[in-house]
């Protein structure tokens, strides 16, 4: 083989190698993944108080939508009635270590008497943006009769990934839900577990009017 030839094999073989190392090192995409298909995250607040104690499996739970929404050829107005229901409940007065409450979502109520069917879960809970609307002695959504003067710790845990304080001095007070978060925010000694049931060590569960209820919903195929 002559000089010539080696050297131009050398060379091909030399850009071959660098280019296969170039593809291997290149990172990952950081794209975040598509949302889920028939999927949508729905802003609401509590329609009435919620307690643990006063609860049992099934009994109805309702929210109200506090934005309106189009999902899916769908057109949710705010203020439409969002109805579920107790899927689990457990006190502290029964003897457990903690009280903790499960709730599934059902349906949305529609104008014109329709209703749009869900399979509905919590994705976050907040507390009420406006707690001068309840009487509650701490504000909405304590779980512990608390006089101290700090607002929204919650107990150690998973680290919530709720809401967008901004720059608003009001706002940043109450924080409103991020659609895109979960967990609980501004709400004392309160978690969402992984199976997005509502869990505290305090001694009541409870939750005021006015709540704010992320809920992360199935939109299945049919208005009914």
């Amino acid at each position: 083989m002559s000089r010539a030839v080696w050297f131009l094999s050398f060379v091909l073989l030399a850009i071959s190698i660098c280019g296969a190392q170039s593809t291997e090192s290149s990172p990952p995409s950081s794209a975040a993944p598509a949302p889920a298909a028939g999927q949508a995250a729905i802003p609401t607040s509590l329609a009435k108080s919620l307690d643990a104690k006063k609860l049992k499996v099934g009994d109805e739970v309702t929210t109200n939508t506090t934005v309106g929404i189009h999902t899916h050829g769908t057109f949710i107005p705010s203020g439409s009635k969002v109805v579920g229901h107790v899927t689990s409940v457990e006190t502290r007065a029964q003897g457990g270590p903690q009280s903790s409450l499960g709730i599934a979502f059902d349906k949305i109520e529609l104008p014109g008497g329709k209703a749009l069917p869900i399979h509905g879960m919590i994705q976050a809970v907040g507390a009420n943006p406006r707690p001068e609307l309840n009487t509650g002695a701490a504000g909405s959504g304590t779980l512990a009769k608390d006089t101290g003067t700090s607002q929204g710790a919650t107990v150690p845990g998973p680290v919530s990934t709720v809401g967008n304080l901004g720059a608003d001095p009001e706002q940043a007070a109450s924080p409103k839900l991020d659609p895109h978060g979960s967990g609980v925010l501004g709400i004392r000694n309160l978690e969402l577990d992984k199976d997005a049931v509502l869990v505290t060590t305090a001694k009541d569960l409870k939750l005021d009017s006015g709540t704010q209820v992320m809920i992360r919903a199935e939109i299945l195929p049919s208005v009914q």
